[in-house]
């Protein structure tokens, strides 16, 4: 029998808590550490949808990147589907766990996950720690690729609808620097590594007017540059709790479209 408690230890000696932000909201949101666990389901973001699956594979806990709140709750409010959601999922046994920005922060984190998946030998976080963990990453491409064969690349590799990006200084791109999620406040360490093009989330405007000639700039979506999360977390559990039912989640759950 594995229970959660087992379940959440393994996952902060994987990654500590002490390395998530600040305003960030991780760890076990709710849930019995004693109780034992009947499946898993890890997932980027938690949704009707999300609870749906939960349901029909049995799992009893969530495992998601993204937390459900932010900051000091007071109170439940019938009003707010946020609020329902998480009171059905009381209702219903299910255990919810978040990883987020301690993930991101990871030595074998989310970032680090991501230049494997583009192809990058992983070479350090743009912003590190003493102990070893830090936010982005830099990755090195070989052979180096033009932008006009790398865009296509990325598009592939990351299932891309679209691509918004300035220009910069560099031909080619063989230090790439990512970060999952909204890191264009990482711009200044990307230029400090040496960085040819920086992938990254939620730019806004003037972040790009900052960049524009200095280095390439692009802005690949939020949910695509963190969706391969849900078999990060995933592998991670199966590797220490092999006879645990253990699933990634199969939903889509940006609402963002695109009219291209």
């Amino acid at each position: 029998m594995i229970t959660l408690g087992a379940l959440t230890a393994a996952l902060e000696e994987w990654v500590p808590l002490h390395w998530a932000e600040p305003y960030d909201n991780v760890g076990l949101l709710w849930g019995n550490p004693a109780m034992p666990l009947q499946g898993v389901l890890t997932t980027l973001d938690i949704t009707p949808a999300v609870v749906q699956e939960a349901r029909q594979v049995g799992a009893n806990l969530i495992v998601a990147h993204h937390p459900l709140w932010f900051g000091q709750r007071l109170r439940l409010n019938w009003t707010s589907p946020t609020d329902r959601l998480i009171y059905e999922l009381i209702q219903a046994n299910i255990a919810v766990y978040a990883l987020h920005t301690n993930l991101d922060s990871a030595p074998a984190g989310l970032n680090w996950a991501l230049c494997k998946a583009l192809g990058l030998m992983p070479i350090a976080p743009l912003q590190s720690h003493p102990d070893g963990h830090g936010m982005g990453y830099l990755g090195r491409m070989e052979p180096p690729m033009a932008p006009e064969a790398f865009f296509p690349y990325l598009q592939q590799r990351l299932d891309l609808p679209a691509i918004r990006f300035v220009r910069g200084k560099a031909d080619t791109f063989q230090h790439i620097a990512v970060c999952g999620g909204a890191g264009a406040s990482l711009l200044a360490q990307a230029l400090a590594a040496g960085a040819d093009i920086f992938l990254t989330a939620d730019i806004p405007y003037h972040r790009f007017l900052e960049a524009q000639g200095q280095i390439w700039l692009a802005d690949i979506g939020h949910y695509e540059s963190e969706r391969l999360v849900s078999h990060l977390i995933a592998d991670f559990l199966h590797a220490k709790f092999p006879d645990l039912p253990i699933f990634a989640s199969r939903m889509k759950t940006t609402p963002i479209e695109y009219w291209v």
